[in-house]
C-alpha cells in the first residue's frame, strides 16, 4: 500500500467505514470479510476536485448516478462538484436542492462548491455555513446558450472580483477561479469568425496562452490584496504555471495550481484529429507547452490534478465540425485519469508516491478534508482503490459509465498499463473488476475544516 512515507506491505483492517489498524499480516485481527489484494497495490482513493455532474438542469449530459458511477469505475472516491447547473449553486436554496439530489443518487462521497459572483455577495457566508467546500468564480462571460447555468458565478469586472475575493476570504474557504482574460477571448473570437477561421485550431487561437497568463497574474494580485486563498483551476499551459510558481515563491503567496490529464498528455495535433470532442476551455496547447507542463507536474510544482469532467451530448459536439465555435467546451474524464497516470508510473515518469500525493493527499489538505480523506491512515475513512500495475487494456468509451460515452473520445483507443480493479468508499466496495456495484445513495456530503474556525473533524454528515 502507498502510505505518506512510502510503500509498505501490510494488512488494512476496516471497522465502521474507517481504517481501524495497519498491521503485519501475522498480527491481523479476525475479520467477517476478507479481500485478498496479494500482488496488487492499494492507493488512497482519488479526490477529484473538479467535476461537473450537470444535475439539476442538464441531466441529458450527465446526472449524479451516472457521474459518480464513472468516478467509482475510475478509482475516484470523492468528487468536488462545480456550481454550474440550473439553478447554479449560488444560493443556499440551490445548494440544498443539489445536495438532496446527490444524497439520493451518489455512489461516492461528494463536496459542493458555492458559486461566487457579484450578484450573490450576501449568499457567500450563508453558502459557507451550509457546507460549501470552496467557492468558484468564472472570469469570462457565460456562453450565449448557457446563460442560465452561470448566473451568479462569474465576474468580468476587477472591482467586482475584488469584492468577491474579500467576501470569500471572510469565510476562510478557498477561492477557485477559471483564469482566462475575457477581453482577449472576445476580441480574438470576433477576428477569427470574421476571417472565416472556424476549424478545430480556432478555439485555441481564440484563447491564446497570454489570455491565461494575464488572468493568472491578475487574480493572484487581487487575491493577495484580499488575503484570500487562491486556487487556479485547470491550468493548461506551462507558461501560466511558471508565472504562478515564481509569484508564490517570491511573495510566499497562498496560491495553488490544478491541472488536468488532457493538458499533460494531449497537444494541438490531437485537437485537429478529434475536432470538437477535444474542445475544452482553456484549450489543449502546443507540444512545447505540454512537454514543459509535464516537467513541472512531475517535479511537484503543480499541487493537484482534476479531470474537469464535463460531458456534453454528441449532437452538440458534432456541430463543431462545421464551426468549432458552435460546439460546447468540455469532455468526460473521470474513468480515464487513474489508468493514464498509472501508465506514466509504468513508464518511469511518475512514482506511486507522487501519484497518491497529487491525486489525493494534497486535495484533501487544500479543501479541508484531511485527516478523514486523502490517505491510508488509522482513523481515516476507508476510501481505497486497488490497482493492478501489470494489467494492460485499451481504453474503450463504449464500456464507460458516463452517460455521454459516445462523446468520450479524448483517450478512446489509447493503450494503458495499470488499471483500478476495486474501489472502496468508507469500507464499502463500490467497484469490483470494472463493474460498479455501489448503490445510489451511498455517497455522503463532505464538509471542510475551515482554518481559524473552532476545531472540528472534517468529514461527512
Amino acid at each position: 500500500m502507498v502510505l505518506p512515507d512510502g510503500i509498505v506491505r501490510a494488512d488494512i483492517s476496516i471497522r465502521d467505514g474507517r481504517i481501524a489498524a495497519l498491521t503485519d499480516d501475522r498480527d491481523s485481527p479476525a475479520s467477517q470479510e476478507e479481500i485478498d489484494a496479494t500482488g496488487r497495490i492499494v492507493l488512497p482513493g482519488l479526490i477529484d476536485p473538479h467535476v461537473h455532474m450537470r444535475e439539476p438542469g442538464a441531466e441529458e449530459r450527465e446526472d449524479w448516478q451516472t457521474g459518480t458511477a464513472a468516478a467509482a469505475a475510475g478509482g475516484v472516491t470523492t468528487v468536488l462538484e462545480m456550481p454550474v447547473s440550473v439553478p447554479p449553486t449560488s444560493t443556499v436554496d440551490a445548494f440544498q436542492i443539489k445536495r438532496r439530489i446527490a444524497e439520493q443518487k451518489a455512489v461516492v462521497d461528494f463536496g459542493l462548491y458555492g458559486g461566487a459572483g457579484i450578484t450573490n455577495l450576501e449568499q457567500i457566508p450563508r453558502l459557507a455555513e451550509a457546507g460549501a467546500v470552496a467557492f468558484k468564480t468564472f472570469l469570462h462571460e457565460p456562453y450565449p446558450d448557457r446563460v442560465a447555468e452561470f448566473q451568479g458565478i462569474y465576474a468580468t469586472d476587477d472591482g467586482a472580483l475584488l469584492d468577491i475575493f474579500r467576501a470569500v476570504e471572510r469565510t476562510g474557504l478557498v477561492q477557485c477561479v477559471h483564469a482566462e482574460n475575457n477581453g482577449i477571448i472576445e476580441h480574438r473570437t470576433r477576428q477569427l469568425r470574421a476571417a472565416g477561421q472556424v476549424g478545430p485550431r480556432a478555439h485555441g487561437e481564440s484563447r491564446p496562452v497570454i489570455a491565461e497568463v494575464e488572468a493568472v497574474s491578475r487574480t493572484m494580485l487581487l487575491a493577495a490584496e484580499a488575503g484570500v486563498r487562491l486556487n487556479l483551476c485547470h491550468v493548461s499551459s506551462a507558461s501560466a504555471v511558471e508565472v504562478a510558481e515564481e509569484y508564490r515563491r517570491r511573495r510566499r503567496a497562498r496560491v495553488t495550481i490544478e491541472t488536468c490529464p488532457q493538458y499533460l498528455l494531449l497537444n494541438e495535433e490531437d485537437v485537429v484529429r478529434l475536432g470538437p470532442y477535444a474542445k475544452i476551455s482553456p484549450p489543449i496547447r502546443s507540444e512545447p507547452e505540454r512537454a514543459r507542463l509535464w516537467g513541472l507536474f512531475a517535479a511537484g510544482v503543480v499541487d493537484t490534478i482534476g479531470t474537469d469532467h464535463a460531458p456534453h451530448v454528441r449532437a452538440a459536439k458534432e456541430r463543431g465540425w462545421a464551426d468549432i465555435f458552435e460546439a460546447p467546451a468540455g469532455a468526460p474524464g473521470l474513468e480515464t485519469m487513474l489508468p493514464l497516470l498509472l501508465t506514466r508510473v509504468a513508464e518511469g515518469a511518475l512514482t506511486l508516491e507522487a501519484l497518491a500525493n497529487v491525486a489525493s493527499a494534497r486535495a484533501a489538505r487544500l479543501f479541508g478534508l484531511h485527516p478523514r480523506k486523502g490517505g491510508i491512515r488509522v482513523g481515516a475513512d476507508a476510501d481505497l482503490v486497488v490497482v493492478d500495475l501489470e494489467r494492460t487494456q485499451t481504453l474503450d468509451s463504449a464500456r464507460m459509465y458516463t452517460k455521454q460515452r459516445e462523446a468520450a473520445k479524448l483517450f478512446h483507443g489509447r493503450k494503458v498499463q495499470g488499471v483500478p480493479v476495486m474501489t472502496l468508499v468508507r469500507g464499502q466496495v463500490v467497484m469490483r473488476d470494472g463493474e460498479v456495484v455501489g448503490a445510489p445513495g451511498h455517497g455522503r456530503l463532505v464538509r471542510p475544516i475551515v482554518p481559524g474556525a473552532p476545531r472540528k473533524e472534517a468529514g461527512h454528515e
